[in-house]
Formats: structure tokens, C-alpha cells, sequence
């Protein structure tokens, strides 16, 4: 009997080890879109650069089979490119979120999220603090909002 594949997301947020030029996220993002078109996920990346700080994070959401979802993730967690990797939401899902895209990216400032509580300071001392302790949570509201931003602008 075949096994069923459920329809899972997983969101995290990370640290890069440094900031990332336009020719690092063109290819994070060909090698992403890549993997998920063979393995059925799509989702967005978020990339944020804090020029005060000198520190870059990114927040991804990917959903599909929990299988291929794990198993992505699990290869993020082996990329050296990034650290801190803290798991925010996961689990069960019945619908895909973001049908159309492979892997859509925003490269976001601060203004993008200024609106969202907890994470207008994406990556400071103080989010790290409550994403560990479990505190944020409407982490698929803020993807949301860039994937209906995007739309808009077309």
C-alpha cells in the first residue's frame, strides 16, 4: 500500500554568516527553485540586510509532501551559509499557501516589516531571544503578506 503524503509547512528564521551579494541569492535561489520543482515544494524566502549591524537573516516558509519538506530542511540545517536556525511553525497544512512559486523571494527592509509585531527587529538580540522561547508566532501572516504584496504589484 502506498503511503500517503500529507501536506506539511515548516517556517524558520536564520542568521547568515555574512551579508549576501545579488549573485549569492540569485544562486540560493536557483539551486532552491531546483530541489522544489523535482520534490513538489513551493514557498517564499525572506532576506533581510541590517547595514547598521552588518547582519543578514533570512525567514523561509516551505511547504509540500512532509517528507520532501523534512529533507529540504535538513539539507538548510547542513548549509553553511547560515546559522541560528530556529524552527518558528510547522506542521499540517491543507492547502498550499504559495501554489505558484517554486521558491518566491522578497529581499526586505525594514519598512516591509515594521508592521508585524515581533519582528519589525528581524534578527536583532532581542528577536533571537523570543524566537527560541517560542514567542513569535504569526509567522504565515508575514509570509502572507509579501505573497499578496507581490500580486498587488502586478
Amino acid at each position: 500500500m502506498k503511503a500517503t503524503r500529507r501536506m506539511y509547512h515548516l517556517i524558520y528564521v536564520s542568521q547568515a554568516t555574512r551579508p549576501m551579494n545579488e549573485d549569492d541569492l540569485a544562486a540560493i535561489l536557483k539551486k532552491s527553485r531546483d530541489y522544489n520543482t523535482q520534490d513538489a515544494i513551493t514557498g517564499l524566502l525572506i532576506y533581510k540586510f541590517t547595514p547598521s549591524e552588518n547582519r543578514a537573516n533570512f525567514m523561509q516558509l516551505l511547504e509540500g509532501p512532509e517528507n520532501k519538506v523534512l529533507a529540504a530542511f535538513a539539507r538548510i540545517e547542513a548549509d553553511k551559509r547560515h546559522h541560528t536556525k530556529v524552527v518558528l511553525e510547522q506542521g499540517e497544512i491543507s492547502d498550499r499557501n504559495f501554489p505558484d512559486w517554486s521558491m518566491g523571494f522578497r529581499n526586505a527592509d525594514a519598512s516591509d516589516l515594521e508592521t508585524f509585531e515581533g519582528y519589525s527587529d528581524l534578527g536583532s538580540p532581542e528577536f533571537w531571544i523570543r524566537a527560541r522561547g517560542g514567542e513569535l508566532t504569526d509567522a504565515l501572516d508575514i509570509m502572507m503578506s509579501f505573497y499578496s504584496d507581490e500580486f498587488a504589484d502586478d
